[in-house]
């Protein structure tokens, strides 16, 4: 299948026109295409310009409500508690993490968790707001409603949604150190990107209807109805834990509930926390220790056919950095979705 390299603020202007055109606010529209098309220039599609076709339709079907209040439902110095009211996911979680920065730099540690949220796509955007301010970040997700996707551990069928989570912390350099990853072996969003782009997935993602291992993409969707792999191969009731911590702290005490309650809606629910540096010991102290650590790492030999170890965050930077000069790889499965949506929306692309 062909591809196309494209330049991020000519994707960027369109997902903004595409978002306008379904009923969002201009700087919300910019705001969420820009977060898209960063994801995409960090390496992560399943979470970027993929998402612009589905992003217009659920504005359009009002699964996502552009310019819905940011509710503070009950708040102290350290914790807060937001209705969303399913506003832009990325709008939600911009602000709940800012909110909980402010907490944090009185309390040392501010915690908000966030309900009634639309999806907030590449959670790594928001556990990195921290580190501009000499802070660490967490975000965990749990989504409700809509299909499951996930197996779990020793099941055929799907149980879960794929939960991510994520943490990052300053080091100095002009990347953070940061952790994203979902709990099962990929995300969703990386079928698809799969599928568009003809390719078959890795082994030990994914099982089909009857629970035998499968490479094929489309045997996650219906009518076959397959089930995504928690990570961790032989012991992957590891992801399988992890998953579970994120419905208990993002669904449960969010009180959106964990997966198998219906409360009749569909979204994230989000934990959000950021920790003060300052408040535990120096900033220049911890960025030395974290720098010690990332030399000590880079010290390793590389594997046969390893070029070097690099270290999470490390990766996402270079990426975005070589993309900014190249262009974006977009796959015709997904270029045919955005102009089919910039069609219907009359917009240009």
């Amino acid at each position: 299948m062909q591809t196309r390299k494209m330049a991020a603020d000519h994707l960027q202007g369109i997902g903004t026109r595409l978002f306008d055109a379904a009923g969002s606010p201009h700087e919300e529209s910019k705001l969420v295409s820009e977060i898209l098309v960063r994801s995409s220039l960090m390496g992560h599609d399943s979470h970027g310009i993929l998402r612009f076709s589905q992003y217009a339709q659920w504005v359009r079907s009002k699964l996502i409500v552009p310019a819905a209040p940011f509710e503070i439902v009950e708040a102290t110095s350290s914790f807060a508690v937001v209705d969303s009211h399913f506003g832009w996911g990325q709008v939600a979680a911009k602000k709940a993490m800012e909110l909980a920065m402010e907490k944090a730099r009185d309390s040392g540690v501010g915690t908000v968790v966030v309900r009634n949220c639309s999806h907030i796509g590449r959670l790594g955007e928001y556990s990195a707001m921290p580190t501009t301010a000499a802070m660490i970040g967490s975000v965990l997700v749990s989504g409700y409603g809509g299909k499951d996707l996930v197996a779990p551990w020793g099941g055929k069928e799907p149980r879960l949604a794929a939960n991510p989570l994520s943490w990052a912390a300053p080091t100095g350099y002009v990347w953070p150190f940061l952790v994203d990853i979902t709990t099962s072996v990929v995300p969703e969003g990386k079928v698809r990107v799969a599928l568009n782009a003809g390719k078959q997935l890795p082994e030990g993602c994914l099982i089909d209807h009857q629970g035998n291992p499968t490479t094929n993409p489309a045997d996650l969707y219906p009518p076959n109805g397959g089930a995504l792999l928690t990570f961790g191969g032989i012991v992957g009731h590891k992801g399988y834990g992890l998953n579970l911590v994120a419905e208990v702290f993002a669904g449960a005490l969010s009180g959106m509930g964990c997966r198998g309650y219906d409360n009749g809606k569909n979204g994230n629910s989000v934990f959000l926390q950021a920790f003060d540096i300052s408040h535990f010991l120096s900033v220049d102290r911890f960025v030395e220790s974290v720098q010690g650590l990332i030399t000590h790492l880079k010290s390793c030999p590389p594997r046969p056919g390893v070029e070097e170890v690099l270290v999470p965050g490390e990766v996402e930077y270079r990426a975005q950095k070589q993309l900014l000069e190249e262009g974006i790889t977009v796959s015709d499965g997904t270029w045919k979705e955005i102009e089919a949506a910039a069609a219907e929306f009359c917009v240009a692309t």
